[in-house]
């Protein structure tokens, strides 16, 4: 083989490059709605972060398909990294750090899928097992968070768990029927049936089903693209609901000093300017059957309080941190601490 055939064989070819575009375009769109799941998730433990790790490996999908799609070594980068920039193009609120996390997870899918010429399933979980539970080590790493080891530990042993099925399984299987329907070009390794076993792809099929209706729920009923980063929807059992908007209030903010204590993270104490939000409450006119505030994040995770307690909570501020609002709660554990809020719901 001549060194220039041999080239050509390493690089991509225009069908293989929209492949790539389209299955990292898909990935980075979706990352906001697999946070919004991953919050519910954490939720669900009563932990404000890490049990979402059992839905990590769907980030890796997209890495991992494309890899085993074209076969060449390099496609499973380029993925991740593209996949990482529209998430944050996209406004993902991991911000830059999320291209430094999604490339090296399409890094190490080019090294695992590299082990063999053939994408087993085998080698494709294990490979997106490594994959996904990388981000933990990573977001500790950058962030210096100062979570413990075990929990940092158990982080990982969810991520590799999600990254075996969610990544691996669900890639293998996606390729599978993918190639069997003739929806994509036919690979020499796998080759192409003239009819597609529909049953054998019947957990793939409803993981894909699931993802698809949640996101379509989560774009239209939760995530507000037209939502200013300034300002909030105050709305639920009120007289007067309004959309607050932090610069109408500049001559009501307030200093204050405040701790954040978190289960994975803490931020020495230091002062915050902010809203009162017991003010904006006031404004609000809460009925007087209502008890409760519930305080929503863009990406749909939220913190509750009771609402006697908010109403006499001097140190409960809506403060405005790189140009989005911020829940300063400094009676509360971090969990509580809201970052970018769209919506403050009484009920």
């Amino acid at each position: 083989m001549t060194e220039r055939a041999e080239n050509r064989k390493l690089l991509l070819d225009v069908r293989e490059i929209v492949l790539v575009a389209l299955l990292a375009a898909v990935g980075g769109v979706l990352s906001a709605y697999i946070g919004y799941i991953g919050n519910l998730i954490n939720r669900l433990f009563g932990v404000p972060f890490g049990a979402g790790q059992l839905i990590a490996g769907l980030h890796i999908v997209w890495p991992l398909l494309a890899r085993s799609l074209t076969g060449r070594f390099g496609s499973g980068t380029l993925t991740g990294l593209t996949k990482g920039m529209v998430e944050f193009l996209a406004g993902g609120t991991h911000g830059v750090v999320i291209v430094v996390i999604s490339l090296v997870e399409g890094l190490l899918v080019d090294v695992g899928m590299g082990i063999s010429r053939r994408p087993s399933l085998t080698v494709m979980m294990l490979t997106g097992a490594v994959a996904s539970a990388s981000n933990v080590f990573l977001f500790q790493a950058i962030y210096f968070s100062g979570v413990s080891l075990a929990f940092i530990l158990v982080m990982a042993g969810l991520s590799l768990v999600s990254g075996a099925f969610f990544g691996g399984y669900l890639a293998w299987d996606l390729r599978r029927l993918l190639v069997a329907s003739r929806l994509v070009v036919n690979t020499p390794t796998l080759a192409a049936k003239r009819h597609v076993a529909w049953r054998k792809h019947l957990v793939t099929l409803a993981v894909v089903i699931g993802i698809l209706a949640g996101g379509a729920y989560y774009y239209i009923v939760v995530y507000d693209p037209f939502a200013a980063p300034d300002a909030a929807r105050v709305q639920g059992a009120v007289l007067a609901p309004f959309t607050l908007r932090y610069e109408e209030w500049s001559d009501r903010v307030i200093t204050i000093t405040a701790e954040l204590r978190g289960s994975v993270s803490y931020v020495p104490p230091r002062e915050y300017t902010g809203i009162p939000l017991r003010e904006i409450l006031d404004r609000a006119q809460p009925e007087d059957d209502a008890t409760a505030l519930r305080v929503i994040a863009e990406d749909g995770y939220e913190a509750r309080f009771e609402l006697a307690s908010v109403i006499d909570d001097e140190a409960l501020i809506l403060s405005l941190d790189d140009g989005r609002l911020w829940l300063i709660a400094a009676a509360y554990d971090g969990a509580h601490w809201v970052k970018r809020v769209t919506s403050l719901v009484i009920q």
